[in-house]
């Protein structure tokens, strides 16, 4: 394996961070509103399990956005708490099962996340327009197949 090859995927990696991080900046700015895409994420779980016509509990909430937005349980609860303390988010006890926490957006983070989501389609549009339909596609499965590697190999490790 050429070292040329491994070096360049290293530095292409950083430079795919770069460009995720510029997309983040470029949203938040337009949210104004200080959210993190993480949060902004977050809400659009919630946001899911609403359109569905379905309780987002602690649970499933907890276990979507560990999946979704990729960090630790701890952080879901953290990020959860934080959102209801800045009225984006109201969790109540279940009537039915008090054990189950049910969690829903509040007028703020509805709004939020209706303004999230037109942001993020106008940009990913304008992002298809240049990059093209095609190319666009091919980088999909290419980043996802990716990903399936990478899961492959730390599992090995």
């Amino acid at each position: 394996m050429k070292d040329e090859l491994k070096h360049d995927l290293i530095h292409a990696l950083f430079r795919f961070k770069k460009v995720s991080a510029a997309i983040s900046r470029t949203l938040l700015d337009a949210e104004g509103d200080g959210l993190s895409i993480t949060e902004l994420s977050a809400l659009g779980c919630i946001s899911t399990y609403s359109e569905k016509n379905c309780s987002a509990t602690e649970h499933t909430t907890h276990h979507a956005m560990h999946k979704t937005v990729a960090v630790s349980k701890a952080a879901v609860s953290h990020m959860l708490g934080s959102l209801e303390k800045r009225g984006y988010i109201q969790r109540e006890i279940d009537k039915e099962n008090r054990r189950k926490i049910i969690i829903t957006l509040t007028n703020k983070g509805k709004v939020a996340v209706d303004k999230a989501g037109k942001d993020l389609d106008e940009f990913m549009s304008l992002i298809i327009a240049r990059f093209g339909e095609k190319d666009t596609e091919t980088f999909v499965g290419l980043l996802n197949q990716f990903e399936e590697v990478v899961d492959e190999v730390v599992s090995l490790i």
